[in-house]
């Protein structure tokens, strides 16, 4: 296994959908929350539209995932849930 990245499942409360996604730990949740969009768009076929005021939560306790802090020290790890929104 890769140790730069973490397999997450992200839900899509729009499209009702769950996408199982590896993201790379060491970037911001910021730029996470974008590339998991553009990831979005392209795995629903457009069906979900790109967006610049995009958040990312945790599933299990609905905080937002604070968007300068890096994948790790988010608390984020293989298997973590989080809602794109």
């Amino acid at each position: 296994m890769n140790n730069n990245k973490i397999l997450v499942t992200v839900f899509v409360p729009m499209l009702e959908t769950e996408y199982d996604v590896f993201i790379p730990i060491n970037k911001k949740i910021r730029n996470v929350t974008r590339l998991l969009n553009e990831a979005v768009v392209d795995l629903s076929n457009g069906c979900f539209p790109l967006k610049d005021d995009i958040m990312l939560y945790n599933r299990n306790d609905g905080t937002i995932l604070e968007p300068l802090k890096n994948v790790k020290d988010a608390g984020l790890v293989n298997g973590s849930q989080v809602i794109l929104i």
